[in-house]
């Protein structure tokens, strides 16, 4: 997966080239002046945490599900509990 960081950057930039009628570029790099783009994903991203959210894979990774199995596992395992734990491990951006 691409860091999410560039990916939000990217679909910024493309944003803005898109209102100004410029064609869409695949790599923010490739495009002088791109430079405050990853500064706009990071706050977004930290609007997001902000409001008390976190981005994580669509699907689990392999440490996610490694994560969650233990207390699944347990009989007393809460899908609270599950769900934290595996978001420790997500990579979620902070």
């Amino acid at each position: 997966m691409d860091d999410l960081r560039e990916v939000i950057a990217l679909a910024l930039l493309n944003d803005d080239r898109k209102a100004g009628g410029w064609p869409e570029v695949k790599s923010r790099e490739t495009i002088p002046n791109s430079e405050g783009y990853p500064r706009n994903a990071d706050a977004a991203l930290a609007a997001i945490k902000q409001a008390g959210f976190v981005v994580v894979p669509a699907e689990p990774t392999e440490a996610m599900i490694s994560a969650g199995l233990p207390i699944a596992d347990l009989d007393s395992g809460h899908p609270e509990d599950i769900y934290r734990a595996m978001l420790e491990v997500s990579n979620a951006p902070t």
